[in-house]
């Protein structure tokens, strides 16, 4: 099991770098996109 000590490195600058990425937005942005419909759909033909 990892400890975190004094030594070692700080998550956030990974976690900023991959939040920024151009990937993760638009992968992010398509999830939305995807509940967004599926949300719409359900309202307009709900499932039994």
């Amino acid at each position: 099991m990892s400890e975190i000590t004094e030594n070692t490195p700080s998550p956030v600058p990974y976690v900023l770098r991959v939040f920024t990425n151009e990937a993760v937005k638009k992968g992010a942005a398509a999830a939305v996109a995807g509940l967004l419909v599926a949300a719409v759909s359900e309202a307009i033909w709900p499932s039994r």
